[in-house]
């Protein structure tokens, strides 16, 4: 397809696509129930108890560990130069729900517990250092492209191969703020899958380079788990050939400990069209992963609470095919024209549909998203920022997604974009099945255990389903009522990798998990005011609490 006549923005930069198939989270899930009942916004001041929360430890992957816009960063005052100007580059790991937990359950006034948080001597966090591992997605021109990879080039040799130096247990002089930390509490690894958590000793990969044999975004995400695995447990090597994910958490003895795993199943699933076969992938797995990791965890003294997962196909990496009625409809769901004419209103609806028709993602009888039975199509994220740069580049033609590496002439192989730059309706049900199980399994291991379980999967279900009568819409509605904050890409729940939360929704998650120890434990943790997260008044020092940098008006200026 091409066009004539269109209107080109022209970026300067290469747009984001490593960094959009990289990113890596616990994505939300199905059709679980929601409370009737509506949650108060502003928080509650009662001092909680001490007992259980004494020593908290997080056991996870990149959402437990404060992910986000595809960045692991904890340093403050981050400027990226892009074009002769310098932009902002937001720390994520001290606004992720694990640290507003911690701060919360603290018993410690907030700017105390907030101020320790940041500082590298006294915080749980494996705060990383300047510029942050991985490619930080940040906000950009408005006029180009609303958003623009931190790092340009070749991410391995930036800044003298600060993410080369991440996959070195030697490396964590250079990569963490305090690489000699005996706090560290919170040991989520991005990419780890429920397995891995249990069994992995080292990283599946000691360089930034791509892996040879493992299929294009799965190697991505392989390679940045393996980035982070030493920055997270390099202080638990004393642990030898013993050391994993859950037995350095058990080795803090904690009084309490989070789990929230299993995202990654299915995302190196979806990322490989269905290739990777190395998680777990029906619900007795699950359960049984699970159930070591409980059980590691309580013979180590802790009280234990768990997750379930969103459904992934409900986040806004995933970019619906079907259109819009009105563009106001872009904050409520995530739609790939609402993204596209972002780059060029050439863009119509008429392409979406002739994009959607070309790799077989129509659904022309309906679909039901997040359903088994009846799914939906989609452009992936990835995909979709592809279709944007070809076309303003290439003037007005579309790039072929099935093409290694879309070019004028390239040589396509049907299907073979798969999972990388589109979802089709079978895939998506297959995805959403994995989703499913993966869920009964955690469901299955919190019963048999008698484990507290997180219901996350109501909290996105409720979100995507833009009705104003459910209490997690209503509530993250009501934030700033008008402008944030929804599930929509670019609207505030998400950051800009379209699967790890902003502030905002960070904030709504540890508002759950809260509630959920509260009530399970006897606990009087004081709950979060979701609003002053978004408003960045949690606590009076700007440089730790400023408005939210992924939620608008603050994002990116209409």
């Amino acid at each position: 397809m091409s066009r004539r006549g269109y209107t080109m923005k022209k970026s300067y930069v290469q747009m984001l696509l490593t960094s959009l198939a990289t990113a890596a989270l616990a994505a939300c899930g199905g059709g679980g129930g929601t409370s009737s009942q509506v949650i108060p916004l502003r928080a509650s001041h009662v001092r909680p108890q001490t007992t259980i929360l004494s020593n908290i430890v997080g056991v996870g992957d990149s959402l437990t560990a404060g992910y986000q816009s595809n960045g692991f960063l904890g340093a403050t005052g981050v400027r990226a130069r892009i074009s002769y100007q310098y932009y902002s580059v937001f720390q994520g790991q001290e606004n992720g729900w694990w640290a507003d937990l911690y701060e919360q359950a603290s018993g410690e006034p907030l700017d105390t517990s907030i101020s320790k948080m940041y500082d590298p001597t006294t915080s749980p966090l494996p705060l990383i250092q300047s510029p942050g591992l991985n490619n930080q997605i940040i906000p950009w021109d408005p006029g180009l492209f609303p958003i623009q990879e931190q790092k340009l080039g070749d991410v391995c040799t930036d800044n003298k191969g600060f993410n080369e130096a991440g996959y070195h247990l030697k490396g964590n002089s250079r990569v963490r703020m305090d690489p000699d930390s005996t706090e560290i509490r919170d040991v989520g690894i991005p990419g780890l899958t429920l397995h891995e958590a249990n069994v992995l000793h080292q990283p599946q990969t000691d360089t930034c380079k791509p892996i040879a044999g493992i299929p294009g975004l799965l190697s991505m995400v392989v390679a940045d788990e393996s980035a982070t695995f030493w920055p997270v447990l390099g202080n638990f090597t004393k642990l030898g050939p013993n050391l994993t994910d859950v037995n350095a958490a058990a080795s803090r003895h904690p009084t309490l400990a989070t789990v929230w795993l299993g995202a990654n199943d299915v995302l190196k699933y979806m990322g490989s069209g269905g290739r990777f076969v190395g998680g777990d992938r029906n619900a007795a797995q699950a359960e049984s992963d699970l159930r070591a990791t409980f059980s590691t965890l309580e013979h180590s003294g802790a009280h234990v609470v768990a997750a379930n997962l969103p459904n992934i196909l409900e986040t806004g990496y995933f970019q619906r095919v079907t259109n819009p009625r009105r563009f106001k409809d872009c904050a409520l769901i995530t739609y790939a024209w609402c993204l596209l004419t972002r780059a060029s209103t050439a863009i119509t609806k008429s392409d979406v549909t002739a994009l959607a028709n070309k790799y077989h993602l129509s659904t022309p009888n309906g679909c039901v998203p997040a359903s088994e039975t009846k799914p939906c199509g989609y452009l992936t994220l990835q995909g979709a920022v592809e279709i944007a740069q070809y076309f303003t580049a290439h003037y007005g033609k579309f790039a072929d997604l099935d093409c290694a590496i879309p070019a004028p002439e390239c040589k396509a192989v049907p299907g073979s974009g798969l999972g990388n730059y589109y979802i089709t309706p079978e895939f998506a049900g297959k995805i959403q099945a994995l989703n499913d199980a993966i869920n009964q399994g955690i469901d299955d291991a919190a019963t048999a255990s008698h484990v507290p379980l997180v219901d996350v999967q109501a909290i996105f279900h409720g979100l995507a389903s833009a009705n104003p009568s459910d209490p997690y819409f209503k509530l993250a509605s009501s934030v700033n009522p008008g402008k944030c904050c929804t599930l929509g890409y670019l609207y505030g729940i998400l950051s800009f990798d379209g699967l790890h939360p902003s502030n905002t929704g960070y904030a709504l998650i540890a508002y759950v998990f809260i509630d959920t120890i509260n009530k399970a434990y006897g606990t009087h943790i004081p709950q979060i005011d979701i609003k002053a997260a978004y408003d960045g008044k949690r606590c009076q020092n700007s440089s730790y609490c400023y408005p939210d940098p992924y939620a608008p008006p603050n994002d990116i200026p209409d």
